[in-house]
């Protein structure tokens, strides 16, 4: 067995590759470490559900959610057992922050811009088109910068304890029952979108639908919809979007938009403190895994497309430039001036400076 001495300087020279490793095969530290694994607890001590906004036909609910709840099992020892649930299953999806408040649900798994009627600088901490170009900036921009520290004062007003952000692969192309060339084609078609594109898609004639993500299939193949901004390539094909709608148009606007995982805040406090650092050392683990997953999931959807008849198109070089001038002119505008929104937008703005100081071609 190692002494005190013996696991400092273990834990000292782990790199970071092995916690890494660790994570992604749901190994835990001990076994890294030569450490010997304690027995699994016989019942958990903790029992949350947790609702997920993806659902059947993802990986996210098929693989990535199982693999989460097996980690935080053992990393726990057994002390908590999470059963997850679909989308709608317990309360409708846009209505799971206010929820897990109140402990209706006890871990919800969406998005940040889904909570903008309750908390509106969450339309720009979900993401911000062309402001950041890799998930190095995203990870910097939450854990470093303090974004994090915002969502996290803002939810406990709900009594609610912000886990971490869940990094998505992509967002902004759009899939739509008509072709899209340029900007000007978005007149007259009805599209489900959200942030800044929603008023620039407006501006030029579109008309604005809000739909949860499991009715974007019914939506388009009823025609309550023309068009829809859902994802990437990936998440398009797993909601079957490429069935009902023919024109998938380009570029996406964030190459990173910000889904998210909380807790309902009783039951965070009523957790020891190794068991919330279990819980959030999983979570950020799991963050990592939907970006990569479902980065190369999107490669392999393309095909999945073409055999589907899908015609690929993009918005020529100066609509993508009108795109990057109205979001600068377009934030000021939209953005309220509460204490959050004006924390949050503050961190976004400083870290982007940062960023923009090397150039692209250095």
């Amino acid at each position: 067995m190692m002494d005190d001495a013996d696991t400092k300087s273990g834990m000292q020279g782990l790199a970071r590759r092995d916690v890494v490793k660790a994570g992604l095969t749901g190994a835990s530290l001990a076994a890294v470490l030569g450490m010997p694994r304690p027995a699994m607890a016989q019942k958990p001590e903790f029992k949350f559900r947790l609702q997920s906004f993806l659902g059947p036909g993802w990986a996210e609910w098929e693989q990535l959610i199982p693999r989460y709840i097996k980690r935080v099992k053992e990393m726990s020892n057994g002390r908590i057992e999470i059963t997850a649930y679909p989308p709608g299953a317990l309360v409708p999806t846009f209505d799971m922050l206010d929820a897990v408040g109140k402990r209706v649900v006890d871990i919800g798994y969406g998005a940040q811009v889904y909570w903008k009627g309750i908390f509106p600088f969450t339309e720009w901490t979900w993401g911000v088109p062309f402001a950041f170009k890799v998930l190095d900036h995203y990870d910097y921009l939450w854990w470093q910068a303090g974004l994090i520290d915002v969502v996290r004062d803002a939810f406990a007003t709900r009594n609610v304890f912000f886990l971490g952000p869940i990094y998505s692969d992509e967002w902004g192309a759009t899939m739509s029952r008509k072709p899209i060339r340029s900007l000007k084609d978005f007149k007259g078609l009805k599209i489900r979108t959200f942030g800044i594109a929603a008023e620039i898609w407006r501006m030029n004639g579109a008309g604005i639908v809000t739909l949860p993500g499991e009715e974007l299939y019914t939506g388009i193949s009823t025609g309550v919809i023309d068009g829809v901004n859902w994802g990437s390539p990936y998440g398009m094909v797993a909601t079957k979007l490429h069935e009902v709608a023919k024109f998938y148009t380009g570029p996406s606007l964030i190459p990173f938009d910000m889904e998210d995982m909380f807790i309902n805040m009783d039951a965070w406090k009523s957790l020891p403190k190794d068991l919330q650092e279990s819980l959030l050392l999983a979570t950020r683990v799991f963050a990592l895994e939907r970006a990569s997953s479902s980065t190369i999931a999107s490669a392999r959807a393309i095909e999945t497309m073409r055999k589907a008849k899908v015609t690929f198109l993009s918005l020529p070089p100066e609509d993508v430039q009108q795109i990057k001038k109205l979001t600068a002119e377009l934030l000021p505008k939209l953005a309220k001036t509460d204490e959050y929104t004006t924390r949050a937008l503050k961190i976004i703005r400083e870290t982007m400076q940062i960023v923009e100081q090397r150039p692209g071609n250095i």
